[in-house]
């Protein structure tokens, strides 16, 4: 029950301009990573997602208040709330009754600003465990918890309670689980706008005596009674022990369930329960509500997606206004109420609804971007530059339904997204495009015209006839394209709905044309086309287009050519192409007959003749000819009204009609005149391009462009492998593929825990074998999806089981053999110094193929710096998790080896290293080099679970049995207590020597550690961990201890010490500091550290010993020692706490130091060949800036004293200034603090003088205050 820190990631997505209809499918519609949102993620939260439609008044309410914009400041408050676990021992070390102190305690902190409307408090949990003391759990970690308080005090004075989400537990306001390395979470946001200000909150760690079983002191209660207590006595007792009983719900090892050991047991340093309040987060609201602005809010929790996934809305986009006679269909295009003849059954008056609606037509689209004056072009043209009667069969036409292959779509409709600024006639002539229009302006109007064809599939009548007696000159030019530039085949690109609207082509080919001319490909783009039949249809239209409107005509004509708009159908009669003269002008007429200027030419019978007429208005009226005599046509209908003289007229039949030309420009000439320019239009192009039956080859619309089904029956087995060494399981996740065949690979992700990522394999069969990290206790966590093919890859939805991970050997099948798959090697390592005390260690981010997000680096340092460590003679000094790929550490010269481990903590076979050894830079003074094992008495330092063993000549673990357990002293030479029960697997060597500098200074150490693994005894029953989890086999690669140094500190001297001046002759005495005493001058053999030695007398200088008193039994007998350095005195120095040694500068002055011995296996043991620290002071220069002297000696001070003693001293160098003939000065001798200058001079004998000068001193070592 780990505790790992869990954080989600907050993001406001503008989807668009708004309003909008929201979206198409719900949840359904949002996607991450193109994998639309599962039910699972948004029950579970796991991806939690609010939206908004982008109307101008959009309420914050709706955005929820997790993410809401706030202005937010860190207060830091760094304060320890209580204290950790306590105990008041007594006698031999053992609990007082009461003695057991839980660290209840509270840190209040005050809120000053009136402003702040929420605050947020960030805990670090720095350690929370506790260690078994005994049993096969020995040394393993079990849970602890912590209650918190948190309170809010206002103006009142009372105190508010604001419930915390519980950690590991159902218990509000309860953190529970284990961390060594420090946990920290965030509360949820306490609203402060309830209370009333000043605001002040009270954070208390709280025990849990509140909360004692009443049952079990009821029962405990009978016990006593009937073992014949008293019953007030009996209850007292029951009481109490009920309350200590719920005070130890704090660690899951409580002392009541000690066996072996005694109740009263120690546990101090077997639990942490240690937690700060680190921050305050002060926050003011921002409501911002983005007006106009369709916004998505969405939580992503980071287990969940471990990168930012790219996120994407399928949304009916933004209202616009719909003509009034229209309603809005679901797939978005507009239905026109019509009668049986297609006449509209609500007239249509020209305006348009008031409510804004979401549609797919273009036109009203098309009309939204031109009058919008917020994102448009609605500051130059108004709704009134526009005319509706003139856009309502433009609208009609595009959301008319046509056949398809899947059945009925409109005829045009836009879907697209602009999303970047563009040039306003660009954007709307693409907006244009979509129904095959143009814009131009006449009378201080926007006109828009379309090529197309009539509703209903009619065709689209003239607007007027144009011959060669109504046009200059009479003859009309003509132009067309080559044959060999023509388009054989069209690709067209849209964007497809079934491969998340990314590109797709359809591709339209005239086979014959490419025979004959060979591939001239042109590509276009469908603007905002999402449909592959509306695509098919533009590719047609252009391919059509280019070889039925193959000719363009252009002539003059006078004031007519009003009557023609660009789009706008004509007819032309050329008399030069019709050889015949079949046009010409009106000279008299009624409603039934006309008179023509000449007699028409004689047409054959029954050919369908029609007699063409342009009306006064400009109109075009057609009428069938029932005879002809002369000049006289008579008419088989009336027209409307009379043809007015000299009106054009024209005749058609069957065999000989007009050619039709669409209006490409009109433009004024010189004269009156204007030229027009069309291109030729065939009225059954429309039904070519719309057929149904096509030879395209288009993508076939099948269960294969749906997601596929998703997995069935997903269930996790665990299976026992045994290779006759070791022992593992292996957890297979298997699935069946469902009911669609479509899935082509499986999507699946596991994680071993509740924290952590999530783990990603991809497959094509139906279940997966994970072979590492199956951790006993945890839960194996696993999540299947099916995935589609190419090109859209959907994916079903998710399916998910979990599972607890049972211990190595229990299965649900028992089949197979497999080996244990160790951790790949470490590859690349390097190492790079960082500054002048720490260095970068790197390594490649894959090792042997493999990625590395599920192992810790271990690394280890050994001395040598020749490259010959080995992971066994070296010590941990780091984890790390290996997908870092890169850690700083203190400099230590010598060889860094790396390994990776699993979670079973196996490891990697071969270790990386890299050397490294770097001269100092600076040079320094050699204090000290105290050696532990080169002392008087081999390692003569405190021993707790270690002893010395002479046959290994170094420290090793001692065992747990006792002097009388020894059956005969015959023959035995080793340390009486050693070697004897059970093996220990931590102990500690507290050096012999308390360094004391004299005074508080800077000082630099660098450990002297020489270790390797040790198989004391290498025997099977020794061994007490599962076999799987064992590095060797066969006890040879002793690999699995570690040896870590550590010292404390003091600011203040030791007392019980004596000054080398207050000596006694003939009494015993051992060195604690030479300074500058010389020794060896009363009695000593050298001035080193420890030597012990019978004063002739009291010295001189700045050194201290320490008596060496003699031990004298009840009979007034001394006792003599042949180890006289392992009788200690007590130290009173109030020391610190024991932190990790590195080779670093540190400030104090007194140190002490020790090395912890661990091991994870007991056949194990470290074993310290070398252990020691050296003590260097750096060399400092102090300069001066320029002093006067005065007259007579001055004394001038260090503006921070130096450290000297007898090998060190300061040197002063002095720089004078203005000094004439005879002028000289004398200085003392420099003592740790300053020194005395005179100047004098001789010009009237030895006089004093006032100079100037500088002076700079060079020595070792900082004094602090």
């Amino acid at each position: 029950m780990a505790l790992n820190s869990k954080t989600n990631l907050k993001l406001i997505d503008a989807i668009c301009e708004g309003p909008i209809e929201g979206f198409v499918h719900h949840r359904k519609s949002i996607f991450l990573n193109e994998t639309p949102l599962s039910f699972d993620q948004v029950n579970k939260e796991t991806v939690y997602v609010k939206g908004t439609k982008g109307v101008r008044e959009q309420d914050d309410a709706k955005q929820s208040t997790r993410f809401y914009n706030a202005q937010t400041t860190s207060e830091e408050v760094n304060a320890q709330i209580g204290a950790k676990y306590t105990e008041t021992l007594g006698q031999a070390d053992k609990v007082k009754d009461d003695g057991r102190d839980y660290g209840s305690g509270q840190v209040v902190r005050d809120i000053a600003d009136s402003e702040v409307d929420f605050v947020k408090l960030i805990f670090t949990v720095n350690k929370l465990f506790c260690v078994a003391p005994e049993g096969l759990a020995r040394g393993q970690l079990f849970f602890a918890q912590i209650k918190l308080s948190v309170q809010i005090q206002d103006r009142d004075g009372s105190f508010h309670n604001i419930d915390i989400a519980p950690i590991n537990t159902t218990q509000k306001n309860v953190i529970k689980g284990i961390t060594q390395s420090g946990y920290q979470f965030e509360t949820q946001e306490i609203d402060l706008t309830r209370y009333k200000f000043p605001y002040r909150i009270r954070v208390r760690k709280l025990d849990f005596g509140d909360e004692v079983d009443a049952n079990f002191v009821a029962t405990r209660k009978q016990e006593l009674i009937n073992a014949g207590k008293e019953a007030q006595t009996a209850k007292s007792l029951a009481q109490k022990e009920g309350k200590d009983r719920a005070l130890e719900k704090a660690f899951e090892i409580s002392y009541f369930d000690l066996e072996d050991l005694p109740k009263r047991t120690s546990l101090k340093d077997k639990r942490a329960d240690i937690i700060t309040w680190q921050t305050m987060i002060l926050g003011k609201r921002i409501k911002t509500s983005y007006p106009f602005t369709a916004i998505a809010y969405m939580s992503i929790d980071s287990e969940e997606y471990n990168t930012l996934p790219a996120r994407a809305y399928e949304v009916k986009g933004k209202k616009v206004k719909i003509p009034s006679n229209a309603i809005v269909k679901d797939d978005g295009s507009l239905l026109f109420s019509v009668d049986e003849n297609g006449q509209d059954l609500i007239p249509y008056d020209g305006s348009l609804k008031t409510n804004l609606e979401y549609t797919t037509c273009p036109v009203c689209c098309f009309y939204d971007m031109i009058t919008n004056s917020r994102y448009g072009a609605g500051d130059f043209i108004s709704e009134s530059n526009l005319n509706w009667i003139d856009l309502i069969d433009i609208c009609k036409y595009c959301n008319e339904e046509v056949d398809t292959p899947d059945g009925k779509e409109p005829r045009f409709a836009i879907n697209t997204v602009l999303g970047s600024q563009a040039e306003a006639y660009n954007v709307l002539q693409d907006m244009a495009s979509i129904f095959h229009g143009m814009l131009f302006w006449k009378a201080d109007n926007v006109q828009i015209a379309a090529d197309h064809g009539g509703l209903r599939a009619e065709n689209v009548e003239a607007i007027h006839v144009f011959s060669n007696s109504n046009i200059v000159n009479g003859s009309f030019a003509y132009s067309g394209s080559s044959l060999k530039t023509r388009s054989t085949r069209v690709r067209v690109r849209y964007n497809d709905p079934d491969n998340f609207y990314k590109a797709n082509f359809i591709v339209i080919e005239d086979q014959v044309l490419i025979e004959k001319y060979g591939v001239q490909e042109k590509s276009v783009v469908a603007f905002g086309c999402t449909s592959k039949y509306q695509a098919q249809r533009l590719g047609r239209w252009i391919m059509q287009s280019e070889k039925l409107h193959d000719e363009t005509i252009s002539f003059a004509v006078g004031l007519e050519g009003l009557n023609v708009l660009p789009g706008q159908v004509f007819e032309v009669s050329d008399e030069m192409r019709l050889a015949t003269r079949l046009a010409g002008r009106v000279v008299g007429a009624t409603t039934d007959f006309v008179d023509l200027d000449q007699p028409a030419a004689p047409l054959p019978s029954g050919s369908n003749d029609k007699l063409t007429v342009v009306m006064a208005d400009g109109t075009v009226e057609t009428q069938a000819i029932a005879s002809v005599s002369g000049i006289r046509v008579t008419l088989a209908s009336p027209f409307t009204q009379p043809p007015p003289d000299d009106a054009l007229f024209a005749i058609k039949n069957d065999s000989i009609s007009l050619t039709k030309y669409r209006c490409l420009s009109v433009a004024e000439s010189e004269e009156g005149t204007y030229g027009i320019v069309g291109v030729k239009h065939v009225d059954g192009i429309y039904q070519i391009v719309e057929e149904t039956n096509t030879n395209l080859d288009l993508p076939a619309a099948s269960e294969y462009d749906g997601p596929p089904g998703a997995p069935q029956d997903l269930a996790i087995s665990f299976q026992q492998i045994d290779d006759g060494r070791n022992t593992t399981n292996r957890a297979t996740i298997s699935w069946n593929r469902g009911l669609s065949g479509n899935a082509v690979e499986f999507q699946v992700k596991y994680k071993i825990g509740e924290g952590g990522n999530f783990i990603e394999v991809v497959t094509t069969d139906t279940s997966i074998d994970i072979n590492g990290g199956l951790i006993p206790g945890k839960t194996l966590f696993a999540r299947v999806r099916a995935v589609g093919p190419e090109p859209s890859r959907k994916k079903s939805e998710r399916k998910e089981i979990s599972r607890v991970i049972g211990p190595a050997g229990t299965s649900d099948i028992v089949d197979g053999q497999a080996t244990v798959v160790l951790p790949p090697d470490p590859e690349e390592v390097n190492i790079q110094l960082v500054g002048s005390d720490q260095v970068i260690l790197s390594w490649a981010p894959t090792a042997n193929g493999q990625k590395l997000e599920s192992f810790v680096a271990h690394i280890r340092h050994n001395a040598k710096t020749d490259g010959s460590g080995t992971w066994p003679n070296s010590v941990l000094i780091a984890k790390v998790e290996a997908r870092t790929t890169a850690v700083t550490l203190s400099l230590l010269n010598g060889e860094y080896l790396v390994k990776f481990v699993n979670d079973q903590k196996q490891r990697s076979a071969n270790a990386g290293s890299a050397v490294i050894n770097v001269p100092d830079a600076i040079p320094k003074y050699d204090y000290e080099v105290y050696r532990e094992d080169a002392s008087p008495g081999e390692f003569p330092g405190q021993k707790n679970n270690v002893v010395y063993s002479s046959e290994y000549d170094g420290l090793i673990f001692d065992g747990d049995a006792s002097f009388d357990d020894i059956a005969s002293l015959d023959g035995f030479t080793d340390n009486v207590d050693s070697l004897f029960g059970t093996q220990f697997s931590s102990g500690e060597y507290i050096f012999q020597k308390v360094i004391d500098l004299g005074a508080k200074y800077n000082v630099r150490f660098n450990r002297i550690l020489a270790t390797r693994g040790l198989y004391k005894s290498d025997l099977i029953d020794n061994r007490t961990e599962l076999i799987n989890l064992w590095s060797d086999f066969d006890g040879l690669i002793p690999d699995d201890t570690n040896v870590e140094m550590y010292f404390r500190k003091s600011d203040f001297a030791a007392t019980g010490f004596i000054g080398a001046g207050s000596l006694v002759a003939n009494s015993s005495y051992r060195i604690l500091t030479a300074g500058t005493t010389d020794f060896t001058a009363i009695g000593a053999d050298s001035n080193a550290v420890n030597t012990s030695f019978v004063a002739t007398g009291s010295g001189t200088g700045t050194g201290k010993v320490y008596p060496e008193a003699d031990i004298v039994n009840e009979d007034g007998d001394k006792i003599q020692f042949e180890d006289v350095g392992n009788i200690f005195q007590e130290s009173d120095i109030v020391f610190e706490e024991w932190i990790p040694l590195e080779n670093n500068a540190y400030v104090g002055r007194s140190f002490q130091f020790k090395a912890v011995l661990t091991t994870d296996h007991l056949d194990q043991t470290p074993l310290v060949d070398e252990l020691g620290v050296s003590v260097q002071l750096e060399r400092r220069t102090e300069n001066s800036g320029t002093i006067r002297s005065g007259l007579g000696p001055q004394t001038y001070t260090f503006e921070k004293p130096f450290y000297i003693d007898r090998d060190t001293t300061v040197s002063v160098g002095i720089t004078a200034l203005g000094m004439e003939t005879g002028d000289y000065f004398e200085m003392s001798e420099p003592t740790s603090t300053g020194f005395t200058i005179t100047f004098k001079g001789t010009f009237d004998g030895d006089q004093f003088i006032d100079r100037f000068f500088s002076y700079t001193a060079v020595g070792y070592g900082t004094q602090q205050p």
